[in-house]
């Protein structure tokens, strides 16, 4: 039929099989009476597969019955309907997939039979292109109603695109922001906010800035912001994008903690010079005490009864335990406050010096001691031989009675922090239950009550000094098997 048509209209074939765009042509019962080779392209058929065809053979199922009534209207009343102004359909191939189309038509008498000409054009990726922005501009909206973060999006002339909710919140605004300016929505929009903006233009990034700014409600508040620019499908820059955050609680804290800080560090410092001072003056009283005993105790030793060169003796044990407590509050009470400046120390030496200043508690005790080779740190070395020495004495005065204490040393550099060390000193003593982890480093603290001399503030000056030297120290024991205290300083550290 295709052909016989064109016989019969020769003007018409060259335009026919030249055509871009699909041409069907149908008598007015919708029957395809010619389609040309662009048609039979688009919809992937053989010209004979389609002459003698209805028109909705081109259609999914879905919309036949709808097409239908919509070409007998139009037969009933037809019009030009030019390319541009055409219908937009959901088209079918022959292997049935599904595509967009574009359709315009115009009637026409053949062999005085009405008859209608169909101009598809197939606008599939223009429609893809089309759903596309349409989808990701839902996305960007929907980002912007629930996005944690205040961002606005700016095109050249610095005028909103998109607007989080976060930002609207953060600016003081409850209204829509696109098409106003960032100036409008600003009070204090700051002339050098331009010169960024300028930039971020050219393809730089901000940086993180911060900024004090009065929002639309007329409450000020801080705020850290950062500009990037944005590029369209071209990869032109088209503008901005600005990202901030309220600090301001965030400032408020940090402030509110600085200030915690200086009083507790002017607490701390109070409380040493109390205990320094308190002790310090302790001192007298405590020496005449302890000389008035010992008058008594030998001058008037044979006017005493039994029971008055006890209590004689009693107090002086007292005054003797009174004098190592306070010696030792005055030790805990200069770590920080009579502390020397830190300076280069071979921890070698250190534990040499300690080894040497308990030589005779380590040979009455039999006590072997092995160490390995120790770094060079930065320290206060008047701290550091206090540290070894009361975890080596401890070592030594809580032995077993049948067995002679053998005390390790060993070290490793930490190894998540290069500038750390960690060394261990370990023993096979008495031990301890290790439920006393925690409470052994507190101030004046015993285990064994009086069953071994001591004031019980060793350990807690140890701990005092580990924290000075920018670390922490820390025992794991068992009762029967000993005990291992591990501290960790750093090698690095410069005294404030």
């Amino acid at each position: 039929m295709s052909s016989k048509i064109l016989e019969q209209n020769n003007f018409l074939s060259p335009l026919f099989f030249a055509a871009s765009e699909g041409i069907i042509i149908c008598n007015k019962k919708g029957v395809i009476v010619a389609i040309n080779p662009m048609g039979c392209k688009i919809f992937d058929y053989k010209e004979e597969e389609l002459i003698g065809q209805e028109l909705e053979a081109l259609l999914p199922d879905a919309i036949k019955n709808m097409h239908k009534g919509l070409r007998n209207s139009y037969f009933e009343n037809p019009e030009v309907r030019p390319m541009g102004l055409g219908k937009e359909f959901i088209a079918q191939k022959k292997s049935k997939e599904v595509f967009y189309v574009e359709v315009s038509i115009s009637h026409m008498m053949i062999e005085e039979e009405f008859h209608v000409a169909a101009f598809v054009h197939d606008i599939t990726k223009r429609k893809n292109g089309e759903l596309q922005v349409v989808k990701q501009q839902q996305l960007l909206e929907y980002y912007a109603d629930y996005a944690p973060a205040a961002i606005a999006m700016l095109d050249k002339d610095y005028t909103y695109l998109i607007a989080s909710n976060r930002w609207k919140k953060t600016l003081g605004v409850n209204t829509n922001l696109e098409g106003k300016t960032i100036q409008e929505t600003l009070p204090s929009f700051k002339d050098s906010w331009y010169n960024v903006f300028e930039r971020v233009l050219q393809g730089e990034k901000s940086g993180v800035q911060m900024d004090y700014i009065e929002r639309m409600d007329l409450s000020s508040i801080w705020i850290e912001w950062e500009a990037h620019p944005w590029y369209n499908s071209d990869n032109q820059i088209s503008g901005t994008i600005i990202f901030a955050e309220d600090v301001t609680e965030r400032l408020e804290n940090e402030q509110k903690v600085k200030q915690y800080m200086q009083e507790l560090i002017l607490k701390n410092r109070e409380l040493e010079d109390f205990a320094y001072v308190s002790s310090h003056d302790l001192q007298e009283p405590l020496r005449k005490i302890r000389a008035f005993g010992d008058r008594l105790s030998k001058k008037e030793k044979e006017n005493l009864s039994p029971k008055g060169q006890d209590y004689i003796n009693r107090m002086l044990n007292s005054a003797e335990r009174m004098q190592q407590l306070i010696t030792d509050l005055l030790r805990f009470s200069r770590i920080s406050s009579k502390a020397k400046p830190f300076e280069e120390i071979d921890l070698n030496e250190v534990l040499k010096d300690v080894i040497s200043d308990l030589e005779i508690a380590i040979n009455e005790a039999e006590a072997i001691i092995r160490a390995v080779e120790l770094p060079t740190i930065k320290g206060d070395i008047t701290q550091l031989r206090q540290l070894f020495q009361n975890l080596i004495s401890n070592a030594i005065k809580f032995r077993k009675d049948d067995t002679a204490p053998i005390i390790r040393i060993s070290c490793e550099v930490n190894d998540s922090k290069s500038n750390e060390i960690e060394i261990s000193v370990t023993d096979n003593g008495i031990g301890f239950d290790e439920k006393y982890n925690e409470r052994i480093f507190q101030i004046f603290q015993r285990l064994e009550g009086r069953k071994y001399d001591g004031s019980g503030i060793g350990l807690a000056i140890c701990k005092k000094i580990t924290q000075r030297h920018g670390g922490d120290i820390t025992a794991s024991s068992k009762v029967g098997e000993g005990t291992s205290f591990t501290f960790t300083l750093r090698t690095d550290l410069e005294e404030e």
